[in-house]
């Protein structure tokens, strides 16, 4: 074999030995690719988790970030996807979503989750700290004695503590042992304070028909359908008490207060109106209930108007001809109201207050944004965190859908938006 021939066929050898190496490398390629398909979905699910554990690593719990959505309770003995959702968010639908967020639980674990799901008397992001002494020596005695246990249950509200304070067992609390506890379990001080004038001359006398008790005739056949086939319909009948105040604009195109009153006292459409100067106006007398909200949901109740106090401010603030501001001797009414109703109903707190583009929702077309007011609103101007960042639970939970129709962009919320992401990404 000549030199020339011999190096012709190392060089063939060379190439034939390459095109296996780069066919193992593209089989090996492909394999890789497939399994990568394979993991994804466990992949997405870990990435929520650490986004998760990421959002509630800054939680403080003795003041914390009021706004911050997430909360980290502590699994206890016995706990399941189901009684942690009765329990936590006094609803069966939110364990769907406990188990995509957490798809294996364990004791002493500790989950992320989003405050919107909490009950009313949970999700006050303030706690108070009590503590056990000679009154109260056990976890048990303490908690039963506040005066939010009753709603719940002393048992499972007694749990509902030990998850918030990750006490795993609570026979070993030491003598002395501090808790912190919401503030919606406790009882509102209301000696002391100072009175608010209320200026009654448009007070509604004719108060037929506005208990706070819904009945069948309120919901439309289609929207009946829809949650007796969830399990859900005589949900919709359980006592109600006053545990949300939904604040609207009146949106009036520059007529005078008078007119605007006497038009709310004729509809019954307001608990609470807040004239330009900050006076308050009584409407509907608070334990009825008023129109405000028309067709509503707000954390799987509909008709929202049978819980909430309806406030508008006497403001035109959607887009047009007569847009103007809410006044600062407004906002300064709406917080010395909000003060003088969360010392007389208990499940009241900052946390409590929407506004009412957050609760308005179409019977129709199961979307929100069908309403837009108030369209501005400073939150802090009025004393309270900025809740409509807070995540939508029903819309994290496919109760409503997000409204994608640029035309209403203005009144879709960034808590609406956060929980379509976080629904679509799990």
């Amino acid at each position: 074999m000549n030199p020339r021939t011999h190096n012709v066929l190392g060089r063939e050898r060379t190439c034939r030995a390459s095109i296996r190496i780069l066919r193992l490398l593209l089989l090996c390629l492909v394999l890789a690719a497939g399994r990568a398909g394979a993991a994804e979905p466990a992949e997405r699910l870990q990435q929520i988790r650490d986004r998760l554990r990421q959002e509630a690593g800054a939680y403080q719990p003795p003041g914390g970030d009021a706004d911050l959505p997430l909360v980290p309770v502590t699994v206890l003995p016995g706990d399941s996807h189901r009684r942690l959702a009765v329990e936590l968010a006094g609803t069966r639908e939110a364990e769907a979503l406990l188990l995509r967020i957490e798809p294996q639980l364990a004791t002493g674990q500790r989950i992320f989750v989003p405050r919107a799901l909490l009950r009313p008397q949970l999700s006050d992001p303030r706690s108070e700290p009590l503590r056990l002494d000679a009154a109260h020596r056990t976890l048990w005695s303490l908690v039963s004695a506040l005066p939010g246990t009753q709603s719940a249950g002393t048992a499972a509200t007694v749990r509902n503590v030990q998850r918030l304070n990750h006490i795993v067992e609570p026979s070993r609390l030491p003598k002395g042992a501090t808790l912190l506890v919401p503030r919606g379990l406790l009882a509102k001080a209301t000696a002391g304070g100072p009175v608010l004038a209320v200026d009654r001359r448009y007070r509604v006398e004719n108060i037929r028909g506005l208990d706070r008790r819904p009945t069948a005739d309120e919901f439309p056949a289609a929207l009946r359908g829809q949650l007796q086939r969830r399990g859900v319909w005589q949900d919709q009948f359980k006592p109600r008490r006053v545990d949300l105040v939904v604040v609207h604009t009146t949106e009036h195109r520059g007529a005078p207060l008078d007119n605007v009153a006497r038009y709310m006292n004729r509809n019954r459409l307001a608990n609470y109106l807040v004239g330009r100067d900050g006076a308050v106006y009584e409407i509907v007398p608070e334990e009825y209930r008023a129109f405000g909200c028309g067709d509503s949901l707000w954390e799987g109740r509909y008709e929202v108007d049978h819980e909430a106090i309806n406030v508008e401010l006497l403001a035109d603030t959607a887009p047009g001809e007569h847009q103007g501001d809410i006044l600062a001797a407004q906002y300064a009414g709406l917080s010395r109201l909000l003060d003088d109703l969360s010392a007389r109903h208990p499940l009241l707190h900052s946390g409590r207050v929407v506004t009412h583009r957050m609760v308005a929702f179409s019977y129709a077309y199961g979307t929100r944004s069908r309403k837009g007011d108030p369209y501005t609103f400073d939150w802090a101007a009025a004393g309270l965190p900025d809740n409509s960042v807070v995540i939508d639970q029903d819309v994290l939970l496919g109760r409503a859908k997000l409204c994608t129709d640029q035309r209403y962009s203005d009144r879709v919320t960034e808590g609406q938006t956060a929980a379509a992401r976080f629904q679509s990404a799990l």
